[in-house]
């Protein structure tokens, strides 16, 4: 499983920072991941895209997190997203714009 977040940030540090934050929600929830990469999100101006390996025994955990993520979610044969831009939608978490979980493909 793979989270993309795309954080609100003016410098990497902040991003850092925030990632932190959003690392200390997941492990309430027992969900557990590593930083794959993090890169200046070109789109939007003072944003990053940071992409996060789940670890497989986290796995069975995401779902119960994702209520207090945001309040709506589209959910795809493979995807779940949610972001700021979508009507009825509020995300929870200060500085997440949007955030997309792939889910894995193989059973």
């Amino acid at each position: 499983m793979k989270f993309t977040l795309f954080l609100e940030a003016s410098n990497s540090e902040e991003t850092n920072k925030h990632l932190d934050d959003f690392k200390k929600f997941a492990a309430n929830y027992k969900v557990f991941m590593s930083v794959s990469e993090i890169e200046k999100y070109w789109k939007i101006d003072d944003m990053y895209k940071v992409f996060l390996d789940i670890d497989e025994s986290s796995e069975f955990n995401v779902k119960p997190m994702l209520k207090n993520i945001a309040s709506k979610w589209l959910e795809f044969p493979n995807e779940f997203l949610a972001s700021n831009t979508m009507d009825g939608c509020e995300i929870y978490i200060p500085n997440l714009y949007m955030i997309t979980i792939i889910k894995n493909l193989s059973c």
